[in-house]
């Protein structure tokens, strides 16, 4: 957040978006890729059971909603 507000600050809105893309993304795979390895496991059939499909889809979940709520913090001090 402080990242894609100190570059919205020195550059102004286009590089506030630029910056929280960059941001966002590389949050989201760092939440995805970190919360996976723990989460995701293999029943006796070789497949996920369900419930870690469930955690997945709950990580997934956690990681796409990530930039929402930063944009929804900083939106207003970078116009």
């Amino acid at each position: 957040m402080i990242l894609s507000v100190l570059t919205g600050l020195l550059f102004g809105s286009d590089g506030y978006y630029v910056a929280l893309a960059w941001t966002s993304a590389a949050l989201m795979y760092f939440i995805v890729r970190s919360l996976r390895m723990s989460s995701v496991g293999t029943d006796g059939v070789g497949g996920p059971a369900p419930r870690q499909r469930l955690q997945l889809y709950l990580t997934l979940a956690a990681a796409a909603f990530q930039p929402l709520i930063i944009y929804w913090l900083t939106f207003h001090l970078v116009r």
